[in-house]
């Protein structure tokens, strides 16, 4: 396994015959994804909270009595359709880099409804660096040529 593709004419770095920043948006998709799943299915489980330690009093300024709606939410959007997406990606999908930045897009929606709210959860800084990546190597032309060719 060589970092550098001999062939690679444009000398950009590649792992296993695609572009290092595909990669790194199949892994950023991968742990939002794992995150999400787990996640959900906590606030599925115990719509309490009381599984990832959250209270219910922070829904005070929601429509929501309790996590059930936003589990859902998180296990659909960020967990399964971003499983999906990722695939996506690594299998060169024309719509995958779009749907990735969508994911992206999500993400931050779901970031600033998350602060309007007053949701203040370490977890927050990690998904704005997730939304800034996605939205960024999603825009990369090697990644939006099918993740095979070459960086401009």
């Amino acid at each position: 396994m060589r970092l550098r593709d001999a062939d690679a004419a444009d000398g950009r770095f590649r792992f296993r015959g695609r572009p290092l920043v595909s990669w790194l948006l199949i892994a950023a998709l991968v742990q939002l994804s794992v995150r999400a799943l787990v996640g959900g299915a906590a606030l599925i489980a115990a719509p309490s909270g009381r599984i990832v330690g959250l209270s219910t009093d922070a829904l005070a300024r929601t429509p929501f009595d309790d996590y059930l709606v936003p589990g859902v939410v998180l296990f659909v959007v960020f967990g399964l359709v971003s499983a999906a997406v990722c695939y996506g990606v690594y299998a060169g999908r024309k719509g995958a880099p779009a749907a990735a930045a969508a994911v992206g897009l999500a993400l931050l929606g779901w970031l600033a409804v998350e602060a309007l709210a007053g949701f203040d959860r370490p977890t927050i800084w990690l998904n704005l660096a997730t939304a800034v990546a996605a939205l960024a190597l999603a825009s990369r032309p090697c990644v939006r040529d099918g993740g095979r060719g070459a960086d401009a």
